[in-house]
């Protein structure tokens, strides 16, 4: 992974995660907040599905304006932004005030994902994408562990008001941290006269993007797998809570339980992404990510069927080894195969399809586990991944996208 390592990716890096410790604790914040305002539970739903809304309203456009604009420059305005929203939260005395501030909080989320994840790969060399992927999910697993509780302890410690103005003063330091990094000459803002002949082809440059991944069957297929993937993870949350409750139940507590389920995962996502090479001198890289979701399918079957804890922790220590494995290539191949004025565009709409997915598999999640039982519906869940992995397998895109990386992997 050192070699994906320099100062530029150093800076984009602390900038991001910085960003993403300031944003945990304006959410714990904000729950916090408005639970001192209202007893009734539907307002913290509100205020979740309104940090969230903005990505299904705007990542496709954020995307096209991440293709058209200097993605730096687009990514420290966001921050600022955000700095801006999670500061005036400090001064919200009514539940309206909070909403909307977190409505902007997400907008500006929102904008900066697809610049960031756009300009990442440019700024090493692409034989070091997948060092760089591997960098990433290592450290995404790392403040998955601890950015719930430290945002928690900062809450408890300083109260929700004074949170957001520390949350938003390292907001602030997140975006000076982006001001020296270095951009490529391909990465820089077209010149006046080209934004003006593309001003108003914002529509079509957001289907220009659609098509290219229409007319890729390899990448329509691993979006897709993706999107299986998220699907599957989004409704685990409340599954396992339920899963739990009903079969581990001698254990212990509930969610003493799902917490260190949950947390295991974690541990599993770090192995995954050290060891991610390690895998690789054994199996080709398309090849290890239809049997990294096969197995994850295999893994979901199982805990669904097991009543021994120890079994689930192995278990979810795996899942978030699988889970990794599919993040680290699905950005690696998209990487190597959109053009670098294109990737805007795909990271939008795979954010734009992304939640929706997500919100819809916790209500049909849910739903399904009121008529069949939780365990029926992992076990569903579990077999459509394997379905989808073996499929995928006979299909002639994997073939060509399996030739594509291994020649790109080989020059």
């Amino acid at each position: 992974m050192r070699q994906a390592l320099n100062r530029n990716i150093v800076l984009l890096f602390a900038g991001y995660y910085l960003k993403t410790i300031a944003y945990g604790i304006a959410y714990f914040a904000s729950i916090a907040l408005v639970m001192e305002m209202s007893d009734h539970p539907l307002d913290v739903g509100i205020i979740t599905m309104l940090e969230t809304l903005p990505f299904m309203l705007f990542s496709a456009y954020a995307g096209v304006l991440a293709d058209r604009c200097d993605r730096k420059v687009l990514i420290i305005c966001s921050y600022f932004v955000l700095a801006c929203a999670i500061s005036a939260a400090f001064f919200a005395e009514s539940l309206w005030s909070l909403n909307l501030l977190a409505f902007v909080t997400g907008t500006a989320y929102a904008f900066s994902f697809p610049a960031k994840k756009a300009l990442q790969p440019s700024l090493v060399e692409e034989k070091h994408y997948l060092e760089l992927n591997s960098l990433e999910a290592m450290l995404k697993n790392i403040f998955q562990i601890i950015r719930p509780a430290s945002a928690g302890i900062v809450v408890a410690f300083l109260g929700a008001h004074q949170a957001f103005l520390l949350a938003g003063g390292l907001c602030v330091i997140a975006a000076v941290l982006m001001l020296p990094i270095h951009t490529p000459k391909s990465e820089e803002k077209p010149d006046q006269s080209e934004n003006q002949v593309r001003s108003s082809r914002g529509l079509h440059d957001f289907f220009e993007g659609v098509r290219l991944v229409g007319q890729e069957a390899s990448l329509t297929y691993l979006i897709l797998v993706q999107l299986l993937v998220t699907f599957v993870i989004s409704m685990q949350a409340a599954l396992t809570f339920l899963h739990v409750k009903e079969h581990f139940h001698e254990y212990g507590d509930t969610e003493t339980i799902v917490g260190l389920l949950f947390s295991v995962t974690g541990i599993g996502g770090l192995l995954g992404a050290l060891f991610m090479n390690k895998m690789l001198a054994y199996i080709r890289m398309i090849p290890l990510f239809l049997l990294s979701l096969a197995l994850d399918g295999v893994l979901v079957i199982i805990f669904a069927i097991s009543k021994d804890l120890y079994a689930a922790i192995a278990i979810w220590v795996f899942l978030g080894v699988v889970g990794t494995v599919n993040s680290i290539v699905t950005d690696t191949v998209i990487q190597k195969t959109v053009k670098a004025d294109m990737r805007g565009r795909v990271y939008g709409i795979v954010s734009t399809c992304s939640e929706p997915v997500s919100l819809l598999s916790s209500g049909v999640g849910t739903s399904l586990a009121a008529l069949v039982g939780a365990k029926m519906v992992f076990l569903l869940a579990g077999t459509s991944e394997a379905v989808v992995a073996v499929i995928g397998r006979l299909l002639p895109s994997y073939h060509r996208l399996n030739q594509t990386i291994n020649e790109s992997e080989e020059k």
